[in-house]
């Protein structure tokens, strides 16, 4: 009985090793894929992003993120301000790649001790995320005839997803996160 317990354990030790190799080298993968298309795709660490603050900087360090950013983009991207908890904050969020994880962080009114991870998900060199203001919020509600199950949009949105695909939309309601589109 002690055989098998160990043999089981060494053949699950082999399964996570296999997959964390396997995640790894997929994710790897997936960056040197994009770097092909957009050769001006770079992973920043905190500290080379200027727009960020120091207590940010300091904070996404920390957590061992780096940013993936298109350097002849001009449009912001992965590192953005907007009002996403309510009108007239002024929030940062920043797309955090970890290991083989990324996540959405959002500092309430850029303050490092109000971090909080929104959203998490498995590493894809093709993501990305952007402010929507509350004007497109309303043209999407609108348009998707969903005016009467969403809320009245009063501030900012973060919108995620894979360049050129299908994309979520977060928006702060109610004292929670909340996917609307």
């Amino acid at each position: 009985m002690r055989t098998a317990s160990i043999l089981a354990a060494s053949i699950a030790a082999m399964f996570y090793a296999t997959t964390l190799l396997s995640s790894s080298a997929l994710a790897q993968h997936n960056l040197e894929e994009a770097k092909k298309a957009w050769p001006d795709l770079r992973l920043f660490e905190p500290d080379k992003i200027r727009s960020l603050s120091a207590a940010l900087k300091t904070d996404l360090t920390k957590r061992g993120c780096r940013i993936p950013m298109f350097t002849k983009w001009d449009g912001p991207h992965n590192v953005i301000r907007g009002s996403f908890r309510k009108r007239d904050s002024h929030d940062v969020a920043v797309l955090c790649l970890a290991d083989d994880d990324m996540s959405v962080i959002v500092y309430a009114d850029g303050s490092a001790s109000a971090a909080e991870e929104i959203r998490k998900f498995p590493a894809d060199a093709y993501r990305m995320i952007h402010r929507v203001s509350p004007f497109v919020l309303d043209k999407r509600a609108i348009r998707d005839k969903a005016t009467e199950r969403l809320p009245d949009f009063e501030h900012d949105a973060i919108e995620d997803g894979p360049f050129g695909e299908r994309s979520e939309t977060t928006y702060y309601h109610a004292g929670e996160w909340v996917q609307v589109f």
